[in-house]
């Protein structure tokens, strides 16, 4: 018998449908590159290998293929050069089930890239959607960058739009979120919140609304339940590990009764990095220089007691005591130093609520916002709340080249940055 093999043209819609990337799991190796010597001006490494095989006598033949089918592109997957030889030395332990999957999750990953190609973001959330909760009655959409600047009033939606955001991660911030807006009970119209978070320039979109249910067969009564959808498909979960989101705040939900503020804000910070407060409290082990971001050293002195040393400073000093920029900076390096022993490259968004911001005089203010604009760790976005537009445009006006754009949510602006 002869091969059934593929035309020049199908070999060309097989690499474009795989984005000219390797098929196999974990590699994408990219097959096309520019050649100053091949006339058609490229160079290109890909191999359109056989699902079922061409031939009698290769690996995975299926008899009950016609010739045409045999030779379709959806008998073809895009491999490198390496393991188009494995796959087909191997060929029991590649089965055509598992080559087909194979090639359906690499082209939902190739088009997961195109589709988030109008972001600038490509690593963090791109985009987030809110309708019908607080201020924001009518559909609003925020696009977001790596580091953001929201300004409003009052009663704005500053702490609303903080929280949406911070929603996202689950845990204790979801949990806070449905408790403050009283979610899943009697009420018109259902609240509507959507984000979109990019991994490596992949987008994934989550989708949570209530969703109305009668209580009862004879019963007019109504309650609402969480409705979620993933990729417009609808899931019983969403892939939390994606939103990872620290919001600092002096208003958090409920009284905390201890009146020590520096273990409060532990306390509200631990849960958001996924640990315990005590595992949070042993991890100042002597004197910690927790980051190089502002230069805080921390170092325990009881069970639930700490000094600080600033930059500058010769001595340390009880946490409690310091200036109240000194202690939102050392909160700061912490967060940043447990960001950055995390091993996952999964991206972090760190959120600083107006409630805090307002504690830092105007010098004070400029610092921090510039210290994490000239953050260089790729997996760290930023959100920072003011109350006026005239701090608003100060704090952009230095970072002209890198503004990226601005969205109007409400009576809310948000100035995005790359």
């Amino acid at each position: 018998m002869g091969r059934d093999e593929f035309s020049p043209t199908t070999r060309m819609l097989l690499a474009q449908r795989a984005g000219f990337i390797c098929a196999y799991p974990g590699c994408r190796q990219l097959t096309v590159g520019p050649s100053e010597d091949r006339q058609s001006g490229l160079t290109m490494v890909g191999i359109a290998a056989h699902i079922t095989a061409a031939s009698a006598r290769g690996p995975r033949f299926d008899p009950l293929l016609t010739p045409e089918e045999r030779a379709s592109e959806a008998n073809g997957i895009l491999m490198c050069a390496l393991h188009a030889k494995l796959i087909d030395n191997n060929a029991s332990a590649h089965t055509i089930a598992e080559l087909r999957r194979w090639k359906a999750q690499h082209e939902e990953w190739v088009f997961a890239r195109v589709a988030a190609a109008d972001s600038a973001v490509k690593h963090g959330i791109t985009r987030v959607v809110v309708q019908h909760l607080g201020p924001f009655r009518q559909r609003a959409t925020v696009l977001l960058g790596r580091h953001n600047v929201i300004f409003g009033d009052n009663g704005a939606g500053k702490s609303t739009f903080c929280e949406i955001v911070a929603a996202f991660a689950g845990g204790i911030n979801f949990d806070n979120f449905k408790k403050h807006w009283r979610l899943f009970g009697p009420r018109e119209p259902s609240m509507v919140v959507e984000a979109s978070v990019s991994v490596g320039g992949t987008r994934r979109t989550v989708r949570l609304s209530e969703e109305a249910v009668r209580l009862g067969q004879e019963s007019d009564g109504r309650q609402s339940r969480l409705h979620i959808q993933v990729d417009g498909n609808v899931a019983v979960n969403w892939p939390q590990s994606l939103f990872n989101v620290i919001y600092l705040s002096n208003e958090r939900y409920g009284v905390d009764p201890i009146d020590d503020h520096f273990r409060r804000q532990l306390r509200a910070l631990a849960p958001q990095l996924g640990m315990g407060e005590d595992d949070l409290w042993d991890s100042f082990r002597e004197e910690m220089f927790c980051s190089s971001t502002f230069g805080t050293r921390i170092r325990r002195v009881r069970e639930y007691g700490a000094e600080i040393k600033s930059t500058g400073s010769k001595y340390f000093f009880d946490a409690n005591a310091v200036a109240t920029s000194e202690l939102i900076f050392a909160l700061f390096d912490i967060t940043l130093k447990m960001i950055r022993s995390d091993p996952r490259r999964t991206p972090w968004m760190l959120i600083v609520d107006s409630s805090l911001f307002l504690g830092l005089d105007s010098g004070n203010k400029r610092h921090l916002v510039e210290q994490l604009a000239r953050l260089q760790d790729p997996d760290v976005q930023t959100i920072v709340c003011l109350n006026t537009e005239d701090d608003a445009a100060a704090l952009k006006a230095p970072d002209g080249e890198r503004w990226a754009g601005s969205s109007v949510a409400g009576e809310l602006t948000v100035h995005a940055f790359l």
